[in-house]
């Protein structure tokens, strides 16, 4: 078995996989243009946010000690990150629960840095970042999978929690790619108090990742956790 990355953290992850809640429409094409065309603005809270949450894929536990300098650096004093290779969004397949799964099951495990519990209903002083998709791309049919997909991970984050995806990139696969990325910018959107962070910007600069075009070298890790940390600290309110 291949047990997640967890650090400043131990959580129960149950094995069992949800159904998506929620609408589950397409992509139209007018929400496309708007997700090309809008800018996303700062998060809602005003409250000052020390704790980040992090769930990912092999790409996050490469990066996973560039990731907890980087947001550590940027003024964050409690770095959680729950990540597993080959992790979905809202699959879960043997010991690897989907990502859908993992955020529900850190609502219930969540410290303070000073160590007390934080209340289930109190996500005050958090921002959550999902690095998911990378796994997903080109394994839907149609749009209205990958909605519910999106939707599935979006309906586990509490809604008042700031929330930042980062983006994907599959060097062999750019239309799958963009499908998959212009669906979660498209519900991010809708969701509202939530950004992107653009690793597809950057993930395929010279030297950043191995031939398989998808996982990073160690120079890349660090570029994937500078465009987290970066986005994170421009989007909240870090204290």
């Amino acid at each position: 078995m291949l047990a997640p990355l967890l650090l400043a953290l131990t959580a129960a992850c149950s094995g069992q996989q949800s159904s998506a809640t929620g609408e589950v429409p397409g992509l139209p094409a007018d929400i496309a243009r708007a997700a090309a065309d809008e800018p996303f603005v700062a998060a809602a809270s005003n409250v000052a946010v020390d704790t980040v949450v992090m769930i990912g894929d092999s790409i996050t536990v490469a990066s996973a000690p560039a990731l907890h300098e980087a947001l550590t650096s940027a003024g964050f004093g409690e770095v959680i990150i729950v990540a597993q290779q080959g992790k979905r969004m809202a699959l879960t397949f043997g010991d690897n629960p989907s990502g859908a799964t993992v955020a529900r099951s850190l609502l219930d495990g969540t410290t303070r840095p000073d160590g007390t519990a934080l209340p289930a209903d109190d996500r005050a002083g958090e921002v959550w970042v999902v690095a998911l998709g990378t796994n997903d791309v080109a394994q839907y049919s149609d749009p209205s999978e990958r909605a519910a997909a999106v939707n599935e991970v979006l309906n586990a984050v509490p809604d008042e929690v700031p929330l930042v995806w980062v983006d994907t990139f599959v060097r062999d696969r750019p239309d799958a790619t963009v499908e998959v990325n212009e669906m979660i910018e498209a519900r991010l959107r809708q969701r509202g108090n939530a950004t992107i962070a653009r690793w597809s910007a950057v993930a395929d600069d010279e030297g950043n990742l191995r031939d398989d075009g998808v996982h990073p070298r160690d120079a890349g890790s660090v570029v994937f956790a500078d465009a987290v940390a970066s986005t994170v600290a421009d989007f909240v309110d870090v204290g």
